[in-house]
């Protein structure tokens, strides 16, 4: 991933040097008000709408300020997980939106017109796990033999995670009854007894664990490899102005990655300003978020094939998927 360094020689370049059209692309985006009549962009006319998953990324670049200083305009648009995200992209509802590799694999397994543009990695991975109620029995992932398990949503990372730890532990998902919840049914159920365990992602395990007692059983640890993406909507894409756009906005949300790294305090104050959350679960889940950006180089795309087809031998995608054919490392 790209030093600190590299990432502010990248937002110069991008504030020197704006985009300008060749002719013949300009001429084909006659009408388009973000291109100037000389080819240029104007990006006071452009706005980008942005996916969020529990407002995590709209509290990371409002705390890192970011921001500041940007000519377009920002519209975030907040979801509980990454399906709802991933689907309202694919209808084009939100020019980019963040979300995790198996989600991401999924919504490209499905034909969504989408496109990888940046990657982010996380430093520590305790906030993906499964977990059980407060003193349940059960010790270890091979005691999920016949018992209820909520992945959360088909094809998210807590979908991948519960599946990857079953073959490590010598069993399948035809071994336990998977129900798929929304995170706040799967939280209920897991409080009433309902499911036996439940595999997600932060904040959601960072509230069962601090408002209901659960135990981690397994965290993502040696089990994935920890990417998230920005993705983004090829139409925007095709877009002079919105691609733009995008492509500063990558610059400084890589900037703001490593401003939460920096400011862990004040980071998890203002997501929990934003979020509603209290302050022991906005902190706990402010430490367990920090990542690194940058771009998708082939060692991202390597390891993404790799959750590819594993999500393959699951059964989980129905056609082996190209990695590379889905990457669009142009934004770099």
């Amino acid at each position: 991933m790209p030093t600190r360094s590299t990432r502010r020689s990248f937002l110069a370049k991008l504030a020197a040097a704006p985009l300008v059209l060749s002719p013949l692309a300009a001429a084909a985006c006659g009408g388009n008000p973000a291109v100037r009549e000389d080819g240029s962009v104007d990006l006071t006319k452009v706005t980008l709408t942005i996916g969020d998953q529990a407002g995590i990324q709209q509290a990371l670049v409002e705390a890192a300020g970011v921001l500041d200083g940007k000519q377009y305009q920002v519209h975030w648009s907040q979801f509980a997980a990454a399906a709802p995200l991933l689907e309202a992209l694919r209808s084009g509802a939100v020019d980019i939106g963040l979300a995790g590799d198996a989600p991401t694999l999924n919504a490209l397994g499905s034909g969504a017109d989408i496109k990888i543009v940046s990657a982010t990695r996380a430093v520590r991975q305790y906030g993906l796990a499964i977990v059980v109620p407060k003193g349940s029995p059960i010790r270890t992932v091979a005691d999920l033999r016949g018992k209820t398990v909520s992945p959360t949503t088909p094809g998210s990372v807590g979908h991948y995670l519960l599946l990857s730890a079953l073959r490590e532990a010598g069993l399948s998902a035809d071994d336990v009854r998977i129900s798929f919840l929304e995170p706040v049914n799967a939280s209920a159920a897991l409080s009433s007894g309902a499911i036996d365990a439940w595999s997600t992602w932060d904040p959601y395990t960072a509230a069962a664990q601090l408002d209901q007692g659960a135990t981690v059983l397994r965290d993502a640890n040696g089990l994935a490899h920890g990417l998230s993406f920005i993705n983004a909507y090829q139409e925007a894409l095709d877009d002079p102005g919105r691609r733009a756009a995008i492509r500063d906005f990558i610059g400084r949300y890589n900037e703001a990655l490593e401003w939460a790294r920096a400011n862990p305090e004040e980071n998890a104050r203002i997501y929990g300003d934003l979020s509603h959350r209290p302050p022991n679960i906005a902190r706990l889940v402010s430490d367990r978020s920090q990542r690194t950006g940058g771009p998708v180089d082939d060692q991202v795309t390597a390891q993404l094939q790799e959750v590819a087809d594993n999500y393959l031998e699951f059964g989980v995608l129905r056609e082996h998927l190209a990695i590379g054919e889905h990457v669009d490392r142009g934004l770099y």
